[in-house]
């Protein structure tokens, strides 16, 4: 946060960003991250609301900003979505199975508490010394989990219990040590109820909230499940493609990015996956050697 600017990251925002909007004379950007920013985040939006299509730009824009970072990438939809960012430099992992998810969020869930672990050793240290603490993160973790409510519901109860639980512990520590969560799901069935797979605490660790409305636009369940209001299904942008809402804490920022489109889908037009390859860096591929 920088006065009343919300920053997206430093790779894809610029005057004329995908990700920007203009308000009062100034440029805004949806999505907050790095230190003294939006811990972690929540997106929220119907299928064809172009939530997916968002989150392909977020993850664009951390790939090519520059620095050390590792992108862990999960489909709760089970469809490979994310296969564009497979041997990209900086994503780390890819998760397409209910399996593969979980043991995702278990490894990341480690990762926090060993840098946690060394955070507070070096707490400990400098208590003695009266210096300063000695550590360094090794790098920004991001965790993107797409389809949240689907993954998570095709747990059995003991699982979805412990993943959960893991889950709401990095979101308590894991902005001290530069690990994010983002979590984007789809609205839940009536019967399911507001919060299903989404517990309060959880949901309130997610201090960044972005709602898709796409062609569709945003009804009042969605709203309270992005927003915790029903009014704000009547303060959305007018339904469009890429439009939506985002709201950290009293800045609330309406925008509309372009579409970026998966090319790894056969149905994506020849235009539109030139543009999305055009958009990212050369994958890493393994010499002959290497692989020998």
């Amino acid at each position: 946060m920088n006065g009343d600017r919300i920053r997206l990251g430093r790779a894809l925002v610029h005057t004329t960003g995908p990700l920007t909007a203009e308000h009062d004379g100034k440029r805004y950007a949806v999505w907050p991250y790095g230190s003294g920013f939006a811990p972690h985040c929540l997106v929220v939006g119907s299928t064809g609301n172009g939530k997916s299509s968002l989150l392909r730009y977020m993850v664009a824009d951390l790939v090519k900003t520059p620095g050390p970072k590792a992108l862990s990438l999960a489909d709760g939809k089970f469809s490979g979505s994310w296969l564009m960012f497979r041997d990209v430099p900086g994503v780390a992992a890819i998760a397409s199975t209910s399996d593969e998810i979980t043991a995702m969020v278990r490894g990341y869930f480690d990762e926090v508490e060993r840098r946690y672990a060394a955070l507070s050793a070096a707490r400990e240290q400098a208590l003695k010394t009266r210096g300063r603490p000695h550590y360094t993160p090794p790098g920004p973790l991001f965790l993107i989990l797409d389809e949240f409510l689907n993954w998570v519901l095709s747990l059995a109860d003991k699982p979805r219990k412990e993943v959960i639980a893991k889950l709401v512990r990095v979101g308590s520590i894991g902005r001290e040590v530069d690990c994010r969560l983002v979590i984007a799901t789809q609205r839940p069935g009536t019967k399911d109820g507001v919060d299903t797979g989404l517990p309060g605490v959880l949901k309130a660790q997610l201090r960044c909230r972005i709602a898709c409305c796409g062609h569709l636009g945003i009804d009042s369940l969605e709203a309270r499940m992005a927003f915790d209001e029903d009014a704000y299904a009547g303060r959305m942008p007018e339904p469009r493609l890429g439009a939506g809402f985002v709201k950290l804490g009293r800045h609330e920022v309406k925008f509309v990015t372009p579409w970026l489109g998966d090319p790894t889908d056969p149905t994506t037009s020849d235009e539109d996956r030139k543009a999305a390859w055009r958009l990212l860096p050369r994958p890493i591929v393994p010499s002959a050697e290497a692989v020998s």
